[in-house]
């Protein structure tokens, strides 16, 4: 892949406490000058901003806010 190619995102709903949806991608970019041997992955809004991942389904969005995908209620 390319450094300045980024490969088709990988797309989840979390959920905020006051039930607010956001859409969060996970995308990956080639490191540079690695000739598309790696390539890191972050999250984001569909508009580019970082998204910090929490684990376990929890993400931290740029304003601090804290949402969490929903769980399929297998594991509960």
């Amino acid at each position: 892949m390319p450094a300045n190619q980024v490969k088709r995102p990988i797309a989840v709903v979390a959920i905020a406490d006051d039930g607010t949806r956001y859409r969060i991608e996970r995308r990956a970019r080639a490191l540079p000058g690695d000739k598309g041997v790696s390539a890191f992955f972050y999250c984001c809004l569909p508009d580019g901003q970082s998204v910090g991942w929490l684990g376990y389904g929890q993400y931290q969005l740029p304003d601090g806010t804290v949402v969490q995908t929903p769980t399929s209620g297998l594991n509960a």
